[in-house]
């Protein structure tokens, strides 16, 4: 199909924006004030702007597609375009390229753009100023200066007037549609006489008012597959899209019974909120679908021609992940210790294939098969398993659990030892002697491993019902020279002291309430004061050496060793490292095209 461009002045398109919708294809305003400041700088200086395409829509697909409105006055708080009514409309136009620079149009000559002051807290009003956008139309550039006008968004108090100032709101040059009223205006002002001034409204009215600077293609079919072939081949090059926004798009497009965008954007704001202090992403919640629904697991705009798989398996995906998120608190993650987010994915098809709901969080009959997840999830965490090749493993991990429950489908026990073995042949999921010391000597207070670990040499904790703290054993607060020496540490001593004490030889999980009363306590002190002393030197792998602060060092190395010989218990260790299987050029295709 050929198309032909049209041009229009920015006037005569904001005098009909009411015309203008969002496809549901289309994602949220993704501009931020110096993006739009600079379409209008390119405005007045009389640059391209690039070239749009409308899409002509009729009354059947006004009727039968999703559009949202144009947002004119933007709010981070509230960044959603809101669906449009289209009931009375027997036609519209809806905009397949160019949302962002119509959306800057829009809101610069007509809105404004609301966005947090730094250094202010959220729940503060005064944090969320209102801001439109000005030229200062006695801005006289230097003769090295690049910018030509000064163009900025803001706030009412911001636009007061001075000599070398005269604030003018972009949106008040569409109230002067001849050149004689704006003859009148500027002669209204004590300025009529100043040339900057004069040039600088001249060039403004030029560029909105008669330079027809938009230009557009219109694409007038009304098949919706051909219209998404259209968006997703524009959509291919550069980076407009990601591929998850692309994948969410097309789902919001062709999704019969719920809306996509607002549905995969309450989910992952109810794992984050609701699920705990986690960090959760719409990529994670669409990979997720991707994988439960048993089909190929790469964000590809072929998968969305599925659209009925996908849609028949979203309610299942929501139920699945909101459980596996609280299995994560009841295992004592949040946002920042759950490092690898993609790691829990096969937890929640696990779930899903299993159809469990609530009881598996509580139930005792369940506790074995918990035990044996939170074990897992913490091996692969530590191994960084996915750190690359996420999708493959991914494959991997799926057709894993898929091939135990085709051999056994009352299946009761995540297949820990069978995703593992395949996990293998991707990649080495082993660590060897070297590795567990560099783990136990490289990770520190504050890492984000640090849980972890602990929690794997851990799991009598009862996580579910406490909240732990990753606890210096001797107080951080003792590990100053003045102190130290206090304690009658030579130089070495106290060099070595300040150099470790934040090492994981130093830390341990407590709870909340168990830490917040142990404090500054000096740790030797502290244990004798504990009940039930052989059980934390037992799994808090404390050595039997002396423990005051003075014998730092005894105590670190000794328990250094202790740390080492559990963690080569629980982990996948081995003497030497294991080859890596290299995959050929067929397996790297990962399709997830798998039967059962």
């Amino acid at each position: 199909m050929s198309y032909s461009s049209e041009s229009k002045t920015v006037a005569f398109i904001i005098k009909n924006i009411h015309d203008y919708y969002l496809p549901a294809i289309q994602r949220k305003l993704v501009w931020d004030t110096g993006r739009i400041e600079g379409l209008f700088d390119s405005l007045l200086r009389g640059y391209p702007i690039g070239t749009l395409l409308f899409w002509n829509v009729q009354e059947e697909g006004v009727r039968d597609f999703q559009f949202y409105e144009l947002i004119r006055n933007y709010d981070e708080r509230r960044p959603n375009n809101v669906k449009a009514d289209l009931r009375n409309r027997k036609q519209c136009v809806g905009i397949l390229d160019g949302q962002q620079r119509m959306t800057a149009l829009y809101i610069g000559l007509q809105g404004s753009f609301t966005e947090k002051l730094p250094r202010r807290r959220r729940n503060n009003p005064d944090a969320y100023p209102e801001k439109k956008l000005y030229i200062n139309l006695l801005y006289q550039p230097k003769p090295d200066d690049d910018q030509r006008f000064q163009i900025k968004f803001l706030t009412k108090d911001q636009t007061k007037n001075s000599k070398t100032a005269y604030w003018f709101q972009f949106g008040d040059i569409l109230k002067f549609d001849s050149r004689d009223a704006l003859r009148d205006f500027r002669r209204s002002t004590e300025y009529k006489d100043n040339v900057i001034f004069d040039n600088t409204l001249d060039t403004l009215w030029f560029a909105i008012h008669d330079r027809q600077s938009i230009t557009y293609f219109i694409e007038t079919n009304q098949d919706l597959d051909q219209v998404l072939d259209v968006f997703v081949r524009l959509n291919r090059g550069g980076v407009p899209l990601t591929n998850s926004d692309l994948l969410l798009s097309l789902a919001t497009a062709t999704w019969k019974q719920h809306d996509a965008r607002e549905e995969v954007s309450a989910l992952v704001d109810y794992l984050n909120k609701n699920g705990g202090n986690f960090e959760f992403e719409q990529d994670f919640v669409l990979k997720t679908l991707l994988v439960l629904s048993d089909r190929d697991v790469r964000f590809k705009t072929e998968n969305i021609k599925k659209k009925a798989q996908l849609e028949t398996a979203w309610a299942g995906t929501q139920v699945s992940l909101k459980l596996t998120v609280k299995l994560l608190r009841s295992f004592g993650f949040d946002g920042r210790t759950l490092t690898a987010p993609n790691a829990v994915i096969p937890i929640a098809y696990y779930l899903n294939r299993r159809q469990l709901d609530d009881g598996f969080i509580t139930q005792q009959k369940y506790q074995q098969d918990r035990e044996t997840i939170r074990i897992w999830l913490l091996k692969v965490l530590l191994g960084r398993v996915f750190a690359g090749q996420t999708d493959r493993i991914l494959t991997n991990i799926r057709s894993a659990i898929q091939a135990e429950m085709n051999q056994n489908p009352n299946l009761n026990t995540f297949p820990a030892e069978h995703i593992n073995t395949d996990l293998r042949k991707i990649r080495s999921y082993t660590f060897t002697q070297d590795e567990v010391e560099r783990l136990v000597s490289d990770i520190e207070y504050g890492d984000r491993y640090a849980f972890a670990v602990l929690a794997l040499l851990c799991p009598q904790f009862d996580f579910t019902n406490n909240q732990f703290h990753v606890d210096h054993i001797h107080p951080k607060s003792f590990f100053n020279e003045k102190e130290l020496r206090q304690q009658g540490m030579n130089d070495e001593q106290i060099q070595f002291a300040l150099n470790h004490f934040n090492a994981l030889s130093n830390l341990q999980l407590l709870p909340g309430v168990i830490n917040e009363a142990k404090r500054a306590t000096p740790f030797a002190k502290w244990l004798q004061e504990q009940k039930n002393q052989k059980w934390h030197r037992e799994f808090g792998f404390i050595p039997e050496v002396d423990l005051p602060l003075k014998n730092f060092q005894e105590f670190y190395e000794a328990r250094k060793l202790l740390l080492i010989d559990a963690l080569k218990a629980k982990l996948e260790y081995v003497e030497t490292e294991e080859p890596e299987e290299t995959p050929d050029e067929t397996e790297l295709l990962v399709t997830g095209e798998v039967s059962g």
